[in-house]
């Protein structure tokens, strides 16, 4: 995998996951980047947590370490609860012909966007062809919580009796009255298959 950024006008830089000849992955025609608040909004579950482990993924194991399933502890559950405080994510990593790559360091943490399998483990959610998982910054969180629509922020189960504040629970916007972001707030960003198409091209001839 070839990853190059590139200046795109004023807004800032493009990450661009170039696949190698083996790999392939396209976004849908008219793509256009989301929010990070338009995600939570669509995202089935969203939960701050932290990376404990890195196992193989049984579906995947030639792809190992490269593609695995991560131990997180769930510190919050900011969507989608209730929750265990510890819960399997499959599939992460980088999986050949993917456009995305959802990774985790072990004991950093995360925002992690999330649906739920029927054995009770969970999948990235990659909202709009974008990455599951966020980098837990105080800024993203803070932002993230803000997001309109969101129900109250729950604790996991097994860790009922702590305080919000410890586990890492940020204030919900009805207790702080700061006003919520809507869904649909503007992107930054626009990129066209063409020009997606065209960067790629011209920067696979100079590889």
């Amino acid at each position: 995998m070839i990853v190059v950024y590139l200046p795109f006008f004023a807004v800032g830089a493009v990450l661009l996951v170039l696949p190698t000849a083996s790999q392939s992955c396209s976004v849908p025609l008219g793509w256009r980047e989301m929010s990070l608040n338009q995600r939570v909004s669509l995202a089935d579950i969203v939960v701050h947590a932290k990376a404990l482990n890195k196992t193989k993924t049984p579906q995947f194991e030639h792809g190992w370490p490269e593609v695995y399933d991560g131990t997180m502890e769930v510190y919050c559950v900011l969507k989608g609860g209730p929750l265990s405080s510890d819960i399997t994510v499959v599939e992460m990593g980088y999986i050949g012909g993917h456009c995305t790559a959802n990774e985790v360091n072990i004991d950093e943490e995360y925002i992690l966007l999330l649906s739920r399998r029927d054995n009770g483990t969970f999948l990235p959610d990659n909202v709009n062809v974008q990455a599951a998982v966020i980098q837990a910054t105080q800024e993203n969180i803070d932002n993230i919580a803000l997001t309109c629509g969101l129900q109250n922020f729950t604790l996991p189960l097994d860790v009922a009796g702590n305080a919000p504040e410890q586990r890492g629970c940020p204030t919900h916007p009805n207790e702080s009255g700061k006003q919520c972001v809507g869904a649909g707030a503007a992107s930054h960003i626009v990129m066209s298959t063409n020009l997606i198409i065209f960067l790629f091209f011209s920067l696979f001839e100079l590889l």
